[in-house]
């Protein structure tokens, strides 16, 4: 049997596309998008073109006619607007949305209506998601597991409520040899940990943490790659986080560490409390730092430095917000591309390099960030499917 909320969710679709969506619809559109990464993915498809067409090439047996009679046997007109009220029962569920979207929008192109171009389509922020990978390699997608309270992990129960994945309660529950776990954000994606000893960590989007199950030893070490605000959890045992080329030591305290393979420095940032930073390549010996400095370490030269910042500028993201404060087109563009999971290409050497100041909901779509930079910067641009050009305004 059909589901009732798959043919909704292709008249949602339908509507976008043509520019005819209802406000009650388009927030229901965004509700189920937002529910898994499988729902956002789908809606890509459909608002590509080619690949709705190319769906439809594989039932090149069927004419259009036939198409009609099987996939769209009753349409009822609302002014402009085409819904679909009927489905045909022989046709399986899974391939219906993307047959349906296919067939309106070639039928509306025989008919001369105009439908709005998928390529300028915009694009959504992303979502709470994440993978943890367990010490035997297997692999749970923590998207698809919302909703479930707990998971039982390598003989142990989790929390996983709220998106965030809790260890919390677990120490000195399994007794063998120390196992490590990694939670795995993807492009696109933001998620919360905490850790068995307490210790709260954001995870923002591209972004890796290996982390034992349980603490054990003297110190407790956690392995970064990407970008993490820490809450650590005050022990009497020294935490310590380490990323490519650099290493930070506390004992309880809050900060950010920035450690992207794309980016030319590691950044830690430290919101209160103290923290010790080591890098091997550095001569001067380990920086210890107060609140309100950022330690930045050149990842080509090798050098560190300390400068007082405005702290709310980089740990903003965990807060929902992006905050741009004289950040230069490049490395802002550098952010954009991680949390919209898309490619970014600045045609203008001259633009890389110019700057922007602002503050924006990161849940707001693409096109809202873009249209703000063009009312202050002189830029255009154009979005194709998930490549953005931008470029000098003529």
């Amino acid at each position: 049997m059909l589901d009732e909320k798959n043919m909704k969710v292709a008249s949602w679709i339908v509507a976008r596309l043509q520019g005819e969506i209802r406000p009650e619809e388009e927030k229901a559109l965004e509700d189920w998008i937002a529910e898994s990464g499988a729902h956002r993915e789908f809606y890509e498809r459909m608002v590509d073109r080619e690949y709705v067409v190319k769906r439809l090439d594989e039932y090149k047996n069927y004419s259009l006619d036939t198409i009609r009679e099987r996939m769209l046997p009753s349409i009822r007109r609302e002014g402009k607007r085409t819904r679909v009220i009927r489905w045909s029962r022989r046709i399986a569920a899974i391939l219906i949305l993307p047959l349906v979207i296919g067939s309106v929008l070639l039928l509306r192109e025989q008919s001369g209506v105009e439908f709005k171009n998928p390529t300028t389509a915009d694009i959504l922020p992303g979502q709470e998601c994440a993978i943890l990978e367990m010490a035997d390699g297997r692999r749970v997608d923590l998207s698809s597991a919302r909703g479930i309270e707990s998971l039982q992990i390598e003989g142990i129960m989790l929390k996983n409520d709220s998106n965030v994945l809790s260890y919390e309660g677990v120490q000195g529950a399994i007794s063998d040899s120390l196992k490590f776990n990694t939670i795995i954000i993807p492009r696109g994606g933001e998620y919360r940990l905490t850790l068995a000893d307490g210790t709260r960590v954001w995870l923002n989007s591209q972004t890796r943490l290996r982390y034992p199950i349980t603490f054990s030893g003297d110190k407790r070490e956690v392995y970064l790659e990407g970008e993490a605000y820490f809450e650590v959890a005050r022990t009497g045992k020294m935490f310590e986080v380490h990323c490519k080329g650099m290493d930070v030591q506390v004992l309880g305290t809050s900060f950010n560490i920035m450690a992207y393979r794309d980016e030319p420095a590691i950044q830690t940032t430290l919101v209160n409390g103290r923290v010790q930073v080591n890098s091997e390549r550095e001569t001067g010996g380990a920086i210890v730092m107060e609140p309100g400095y950022q330690v930045q370490l050149d990842t080509l030269t090798g050098k560190m430095e300390m400068y007082e910042v405005n702290v709310a500028n980089f740990v903003g993201w965990k807060e929902k917000l992006f905050v741009f404060d004289d950040e230069n087109m490049e490395t802002m563009m550098r952010k954009l591309a991680r949390w919209y999971d898309v490619d970014i290409v600045i045609e203008s050497p001259k633009l890389r390099k110019s700057v922007f100041y602002g503050v924006i909901r990161k849940y707001e779509n693409i096109s809202k960030i873009l249209d703000m930079l063009k009312k202050t910067q002189n830029i255009d641009y154009v979005i194709e499917n998930k490549r953005i050009v931008i470029k000098e305004a003529r």
